[in-house]
């Protein structure tokens, strides 16, 4: 399989992904959402709860406290495994590094 850079804001290598395994985080909607919210942050790093509020405030039908759950729970650890992220369970802070594979792939599955 081939495999693709994961890299930090300065362009360095931190780890690196394979198709399948990209497409496997991107087969749930709910990651698919936060994944783009971390790539439209400004900065590389950001806190649990306002990942959660930038999540929620679109989708009436769910909460912040429901997300920031299940960002806890769930899809950070997964994005962790990956090295898509650092996630400081403690503190609730998350760096964010880029992969060009998975930009494409959510370009080409959600154009928006």
């Amino acid at each position: 399989m081939t495999e693709f850079p994961i890299t930090d804001n300065d362009g360095l290598v931190q780890s690196t992904c394979e198709t399948d395994e990209v497409l496997r985080l991107l087969a749930d909607a709910s990651r698919r959402r936060v994944v783009v919210s971390l790539e439209n942050c400004e900065s590389n790093w950001i806190h649990r709860e306002q990942l959660a509020q930038r999540l929620g405030v679109p989708h009436e039908d769910e909460t912040i406290s429901g997300w920031e759950r299940d960002l806890h729970h769930i899809h950070l650890p997964l994005l962790e495994d990956m090295g898509l992220i650092e996630y400081d369970s403690q503190e609730g802070m998350i760096r964010h590094y880029r992969c060009e594979r998975l930009s494409d792939i959510l370009t080409a599955v959600d154009p928006q």
